[in-house]
């Protein structure tokens, strides 16, 4: 049996990482990089370069039967996934590609995102010259972001823009307390309710007219799903917002043979890292057990516990209704990492 799995992030790398040891199916992942990335902790690369060595995994560490392929995608159809170099014809397709991070202004220039290493390298040594910084989006990203560059970079001015009337508007309201004070008291400049709307000559000017001079910008807000490459299927398989629909058992919407994992689903759940291996493990089952013609099992969504790190030693454990900040969730981060990564060693 031919399986093939479109990107190796947390979902993806994990559906591999089952599906390896049985013999019976030839298994080919198609990545841009040849090994996985432990992304919750590449804003920590912002400040360190470094410790983008200590998130990363190559696949060959524990994939020892699948093929790795590093070619550009072109498009996926019911039958083959076709990359520039050659179309992998399926019986079995997991799509676990994540979604976008797009920078919603004209001018780019000096604006970055945190989507990878890579990105992340790109900009480490105009914040290093930087005096102004903007961050635009107060979610997880955008605070772990302001804490990393506050705890570590105090003669640098940092403002952050949001366009909600609090941080991390989708964890209960004391969450959102602990981040504001922590990143005011480091020196943060937090402004709420206003879009990040034009940047000319590195001013940036928001939806209510102000203007805020940055060297740099760092974008993390408006993530997207973008599953570009499916354009032969029927528009019925997205959502309003372009997410692929799944049924109880991932499975793409009309295509019992299709699994979708991780962010780029519309499994109603908080997309993490954990949860997209939690979808990873039963994909995986699935696939095995629709070769065998036996009944699959239901994914079961679940309440999310989100570790938001702020600088090395601090952060804010959610878990609706109970929030924990302090040096234990910032301890806590650092022990889910080194689980996250340590399990594909």
């Amino acid at each position: 049996m031919q399986v093939v799995i479109v990107g190796g992030g947390f979902c993806g790398s994990m559906v591999a990482k089952k599906l390896d040891k049985h013999k019976n199916l030839e298994i080919t992942l198609i990545n841009k990089n040849r090994y996985f990335e432990f992304s919750p902790g590449l804003p920590k690369v912002i400040t360190q370069p470094k410790y983008h060595q200590r998130i990363i995994v190559p696949f060959s560490r524990f994939l020892k039967r699948t093929k790795i392929v590093t070619d550009n995608l072109i498009q996926i159809n019911s039958k083959f996934v076709e990359t520039e170099k050659e179309k992998i014809y399926y019986d079995y397709l997991v799509i676990s590609t994540g979604i976008d991070y797009p920078i919603f202004l004209q001018n780019k220039q000096n604006v970055f995102t945190i989507k990878s290493g890579i990105t992340v390298k790109e900009m480490i040594e105009k914040i290093k010259k930087a005096k102004r910084i903007l961050i635009v989006g107060g979610g997880v990203i955008g605070t772990e972001v302001a804490g990393e560059l506050a705890t570590k970079s105090s003669d640098k001015k940092i403002t952050l823009v949001h366009p909600h009337h609090r941080l991390l508007e989708r964890n209960p309201e004391l969450a959102s307390y602990f981040a504001q004070r922590f990143l005011e008291n480091h020196g943060v400049q937090i402004i709420f309710g206003e879009k990040v709307q034009d940047h000319k000559k590195g001013i940036f000017t928001t939806d209510k007219k102000r203007k805020i001079e940055a060297d740099i910008a760092i974008w993390c807000a408006g993530i997207t799903c973008n599953p570009w490459f499916m354009k032969s299927f029927p528009e019925s398989i997205y959502t309003e917002r372009r997410a692929l629909k799944v049924n109880s058992y991932l499975q793409l919407d009309g295509y019992s043979n299709i699994f979708v994992g991780g962010d780029i689903n519309n499994a109603l759940e908080e997309k993490t890292g954990h949860n997209a291996e939690r979808q990873a493990r039963v994909i995986s089952k699935n696939i095995l057990l629709m070769d065998q013609n036996e009944s699959l099992i239901p994914y079961k969504n679940s309440i999310s516990i989100m570790d938001i790190s702020l600088g090395n030693w601090n952060g804010i454990i959610s878990i609706p209704p109970l929030v924990v900040p302090g040096i234990f969730p910032g301890i806590a981060k650092w022990v889910v990492e080194m689980v996250g990564v340590g399990r594909l060693k």
